[in-house]
Parts: C-alpha cells; structure tokens; sequence
C-alpha cells in the first residue's frame, strides 16, 4: 500500500532545472517580449481550444522505482481534481481536491478522510498551473504571476525561462523551447508525495512526447528528477484524453 500511495501525487505537475539546488535566474527583458512569449506558447498549445474544454479526463501509465500502475485523473475548470489508482484491475487508492479540501480514499473504505494540509495543497497546485486546464497565458487572469526569472550563466539550449508564482506563495520555474515556444521542462522546490514523505527537494519535470489531441498540445510523457542526485524518480505516461467542451 506504501508504494501505491507513492504513484498519486506523480501526474499532479505533470503537471510542471538547474544544477544542484540554486535557484533561477534569466536576464530581464521588456514586458512586451514577455507577453509576445506567452502570446507565441498560448498559440502552440491550443489556448482558445483548451479554454472551450470544462473537463479533462486521463488514462495513464504511472511508474516509479519498483512498481507501475494504472490511473485515471479528472480535472474540471470550476476546481475539482480527482486521482484514482489501480493494479491489476483493482482501485488501490484515490486521492481528490473537491474545490476547499483535499481528501483521500483508501483500499477498501467507503468515506474518504482529509488529506495534510501538505497534501491538499500539491493537489491544488496540479489544477491551478498550467498543463491540463490553462496555459501560461492564463495565469495572470486567474490571480498568479509570471515573469521573466533570472538565471546564474546562461541556458546553453536557448530556451527562455519563466517564473510563475502561484496565488498563495508557490513558485514553479518554466523552460520554454525559443523555436516551439512550447514548456520543456519546470522546476520547483516540493515533496513529491507529501503525505508520505514531507521532505521538500528541488524536482525537475521534463516533458516529451508531445501530441496534438483535439487542437491541444500535450507532452504524453512526463518525467521527474530528483535535482540532488539526478535518479528518476517517476515517469507518467498519458494512455487516452478525453475532454469535455462546454455548451
């Protein structure tokens, strides 16, 4: 059960790098280039498509040192997130933020118990950054911040690097493709399944495989890396999106 319970928080950052533990710094550049950069991203992901979207539900592949299994995640605008995890055909556990609290639902139990404040928290932070529901052009309109981070040296690949503050304090960082104008890769300072082990590293989430489904732009692959050791420490796989456009 331990190690099933380690698969959960995986898909949040998926939604979401440096060397070692520094923090990031690009140059500063004018506020017009910044809003033609997440101009350039909302066109390449799909924006006004993903906006039209009130749902989105995902089949996936979650696996981590020693195991794999099997997830279904939604996500609805109005603020609703729900994991479940299976094995072998079997719920094993799910985990949810219902709009004001996070809860979570054991093998075996009827009624769901709260989450940590920790736990609630990671969950939220998977709906309300960009990846399933918004883009990066998004954020400012739904009380966040992004603006252009400052980075020790320069990026050797080129890629523009964005800092997003999310409304209540949380930073993530943001590598975007300068060609693509698509994410890459994010880093943040997180633990990675909070209600199993609350110790707090710097984690970088790199995404590959990218798709258009539906007029949206995905990355179907997604890996974590613990930025200490450079193991990695979970890859989610998306199997099938299904969306929900609204009326």
């Amino acid at each position: 059960m331990y190690l099933l319970r380690l698969a959960v928080v995986s898909l949040v950052l998926l939604g979401c790098v440096g060397e070692g533990n520094r923090a990031v710094r690009t140059p500063a550049s004018p506020d017009a280039d910044l809003a033609s950069l997440l101009a350039c991203h909302d066109s390449a992901v799909g924006g006004p498509t993903l906006r039209a979207v009130v749902a989105v539900e995902y089949e996936l592949e979650i696996t981590e040192p020693g195991f794999t299994v099997q997830g279904r995640y939604r996500a609805t605008r109005s603020g609703e997130a729900r994991i479940d995890i299976t094995a072998g055909g079997e719920r094993v556990f799910s985990e949810g933020w219902d709009g004001n609290a996070g809860w979570q639902l054991p093998q075996g139990a009827t009624d769901p118990v709260p989450t940590s404040e920790e736990g609630a928290a990671a969950l939220r932070h998977g709906l309300e950054q960009p990846g399933h529901l918004w883009t990066l052009a998004d954020m400012p309109s739904n009380g966040h911040t992004v603006e252009w981070a400052e980075l020790d040296g320069e990026d050797r690949s080129g890629a523009r690097v964005l800092k997003l503050t999310l409304a209540d304090g949380f930073e993530s960082w943001y590598w975007l493709d300068p060609a693509s104008c698509l994410i890459t890769r994010s880093r943040n300072f997180r633990a990675f399944h909070p209600d199993v082990d609350p110790e707090r590293k710097w984690t970088e989430t790199v995404f590959t495989d990218v798709e258009v489904r539906d007029g949206v732009t995905r990355a179907m692959t997604t890996f974590n890396v613990d930025l200490m050791t450079g193991d990695t420490i979970g890859r989610t796989r998306l199997l099938a999106v299904q969306t929900l456009p609204g009326r």
